[in-house]
């Protein structure tokens, strides 16, 4: 197995205010997204605190392409050498606060972060995601497909459970739907086996680090079951379900959203 390589995407100006007093918020976006598509609105309303600092999945956005198995684990490894060396390079300054906001598979990210990297956090939001998502066979059945028929395959399935009843912007949407058609059809493959595999399920309770945890009241993916269990079984967590979404919180809600992660990450 290889390390996987993220493109770091900077989400909000560097010298918009006194870069050694601002926390910095590292964001991860969901299968078949763009970061900077999914965040940017979010990380507007977040620049009077935060540098938010994003970065693209294997094969999706900026990042390049990974054909080769990739593991949940081998990703938060990633993102925690990033945040090492965002310190080394003093883009992250001694003493600031440092938090990671994941969305679906990177809110898988995000819990196991919690679980080997919590030295290098303040705190950890997981957002419309589960430490288990969906069954291994149906992981491995869109693993094919996609190996067959590419990405566009999916576009309209995925789109389906994007957004809840009623999203009004399509152009927004429609930059999600490009950005999965633009994913490179193996990388999008090799993480789907990387969902199938990983299941934090009985590790919840390990987790000491504080932890927010959001989730859209139409989300038919990751559900308000998931994240209710999530907040149940995670002792130093808070939890907030946000009503008329479904899985793209920061497309749907970008101000609701940042209002919360303001709020809760302290």
């Amino acid at each position: 197995m290889a390390k996987p390589h993220i493109a770091v995407i900077r989400l909000t100006e560097s010298g918009s205010f006194d870069p050694r007093v601002r926390d910095t918020l590292i964001v991860g976006p969901g299968m078949g997204t763009s970061v900077q598509g999914l965040f940017m609105d979010m990380a507007r309303h977040l620049s009077h605190r935060f540098q938010v600092i994003g970065f693209d999945l294997p094969g999706q956005g900026q990042s390049p392409a990974h054909h080769e198995s990739i593991t949940i684990e081998e990703i938060a490894d990633a993102v925690a050498e990033l945040v090492e060396n965002l310190r080394y390079t003093g883009t992250i300054k001694t003493g600031s606060k440092v938090y990671f906001a994941g969305l679906s598979i990177s809110g898988q990210v995000a819990l196991q972060l919690a679980l080997e990297h919590a030295a290098l956090f303040d705190g950890i939001a997981v957002l419309a995601s589960a430490p288990k998502i969906d069954e291994p066979e149906n992981w491995e059945e869109r693993y094919h497909l996609v190996m067959e028929s590419g990405t566009e395959a999916m576009v309209e399935m995925s789109a389906s459970l994007w957004v809840a009843n009623g999203f009004t912007e399509p152009k927004k949407l429609q930059v999600q739907k490009d950005s999965m058609v633009a994913t490179d059809d193996q990388s999008y493959a090799e993480l789907c086996r990387a969902l199938a595999t990983y299941d934090a399920t009985d590790r919840l309770d390990e987790i000491a680090i504080p932890i927010f945890i959001a989730a859209g009241d139409q989300d038919q993916m990751c559900t308000v079951e998931h994240a209710q269990h999530m907040a149940q079984h995670i002792q130093n967590s808070s939890l907030e379900i946000i009503e008329n979404a479904a899985h793209l919180l920061p497309l749907e809600h970008p101000k609701q959203l940042a209002d919360l992660l303001d709020h809760n990450l302290r």
